[in-house]
């Protein structure tokens, strides 16, 4: 089985043709935003990276640009520096060069102002015109890295939604491709059971560590989750614990073995499924899967939020328009707002659909999205809010 994609000089495939502006810190997000508009079809990936960053932090932000940059999704790549930045931006087009793609960067400080309008308009014109003649050619489904989130978690999670994406992420590893799913804060006390499928001790010791950190940090704040994990959503639709929804969330990673533990924006060395660090809001943790290769990733919802939020409005998805995101809809209290979802797995509850064949037609539509089809979010997304980076500290 194949999928319809851009093949890239370092081997991989894209699920889109894209062409970028990054700007090395916050401090140029104006001015690649202003670029980008005199340019048709050029995208800015302005974000919140800035000088008073810690080192860890900094290092995590660095990393994450570069790995946006390299994504199989992204074409070409125009670096946008102030000349003060923390990491010369250089520096950033030096690790994005790895992937072979066309990159360029320009400075403000050496430039000024109209240089970098003038030759940034000029780099990404030839970028355009060389993206167009490429066309999609046939593509290993083992060239596939799929991020998941899930969200509006509620009784429903574990019997429909995720179980389907699960079953999805089985298929797609059957085939050879490779599975990310994140959010740490939701696999709080069941941190053991995503540690039972780790493929030996070193990953199941680093899945443990990282959840002991965060339980130390809890605890060292006394925060109390209620009210955030579980939200109020998710009590409203029948979640009383962390561990019930971790329950929940851990389902959308399917059965197979774990291959890895990843830090934020890590890409995985090797095939299968991965879990990545990360907060549980959901533009992080698409900018994370971005960084470490994803071509799309996955948004899976119950019922603990109303659908339309999650559907027809902005939130998830909605800060990285390189990565396109699919919706999955399990909940049937919803049928007016289907129409906002991709797909939809209220079926698996009225007992007219299988786990098996809900997971299948997610597969499907995982195979459509990469080959071209473009995603509700997609079509009818209006805002992309800047690129949000997983910091260190108590961020749950």
């Amino acid at each position: 089985m194949r999928f319809n994609g851009y093949r890239r000089p370092d081997g991989t495939s894209g699920a889109r043709n894209c062409v970028v502006i990054i700007p090395a810190i916050n401090c140029a997000n104006d001015i690649s935003y202003q670029l980008a508009m005199t340019v048709p079809g050029a995208i800015p990936l302005c974000h919140t990276y800035m000088c008073p960053y810690e080192k860890r932090d900094r290092d995590k932000a660095v990393r994450t640009l570069i790995g946006i940059g390299k994504n199989p999704n992204v074409y070409g790549v125009l670096v946008v520096g102030t000349g003060c930045e923390p990491v010369p931006a250089e520096e950033m087009t030096e690790g994005i060069k790895a992937s072979g793609k066309p990159v360029m960067t320009l400075s403000i400080n050496t430039s000024g102002y109209d240089g970098v309008m003038e030759k940034g308009r000029e780099f990404l014109l030839k970028c355009l015109a060389e993206a167009s003649e490429l066309k999609r050619e046939p593509c290993e489904l083992s060239d596939i890295i799929w991020g998941i989130k899930c969200g509006g978690s509620g009784s429903l999670s574990l019997l429909s939604n995720n179980a389907a994406v699960g079953r999805a992420a089985d298929l797609l590893i059957a085939e050879g491709g490779s599975v990310i799913f994140s959010e740490t804060p939701e696999i709080l006390g069941m941190e053991h059971t995503l540690a039972k499928r780790a493929v030996n001790e070193e990953v199941a010791g680093k899945i443990l560590k990282c959840v002991g950190e965060l339980q130390k940090n809890i605890s060292y704040y006394g925060v109390d989750l209620l009210g955030s994990e579980p939200n109020k959503g998710n009590m409203a639709s029948g979640l009383t614990t962390i561990e019930e929804k971790s329950l929940g969330a851990i389902a959308k990673g399917g059965t197979t073995p774990l291959m890895d533990f990843l830090e934020f924006g890590q890409a995985p060395a090797g095939k299968g499924l991965f879990f990545m660090d990360c907060e549980s809001a959901g533009d992080p943790v698409y900018v994370g899967e971005a960084a470490a290769g994803a071509q799309l990733s996955a948004l899976s919802l119950a019922g603990g939020m109303p659908a339309y939020i999650r559907g027809l409005a902005s939130c998830g998805g909605a800060g990285l328009q390189t990565l396109p995101v699919f919706k999955v809809l399990g909940s049937n209290d919803c049928k007016s707002e289907e129409q906002f979802f991709d797909v939809c797995v209220g079926s698996i509850i009225d007992g007219t659909e299988s786990i098996d064949e809900a997971g299948e037609r997610i597969f499907r539509k995982l195979i459509s999205v990469v080959s071209g089809e473009t995603t509700f979010t997609e079509r009818y997304n209006k805002y992309w809010a800047p690129i949000a980076f997983y910091r260190n500290g108590l961020i749950v």
